[in-house]
């Protein structure tokens, strides 16, 4: 279900459709409220990475340019 997300996101972007600082938005939401679906160790997930394909990784991981995920320490 998130890689079909990201997948219109990325497409409505390419589309012209939504800019580029609402994509941004669209996928910093999914790495704040759902990291360990969207990441696995300190890269895309692969079951998403497949899913979604080479060029809308490209354009995911540019787009995490400058997302930090925080760790809360308990």
């Amino acid at each position: 279900m998130l890689a079909s997300e990201i997948i219109s996101a990325c497409d409505a972007y390419v589309s012209r459709k939504i800019t580029a600082e609402h994509l941004k938005k669209v996928i910093w939401q999914f790495a704040e409220h759902s990291p360990n679906m969207l990441f696995s160790a300190d890269n895309l997930n692969p079951t998403v990475l497949n899913r979604i394909g080479k060029k809308r990784a490209v354009l995911i991981n540019k787009l995490l340019e400058g997302y930090q995920q925080r760790l809360l320490i308990d």
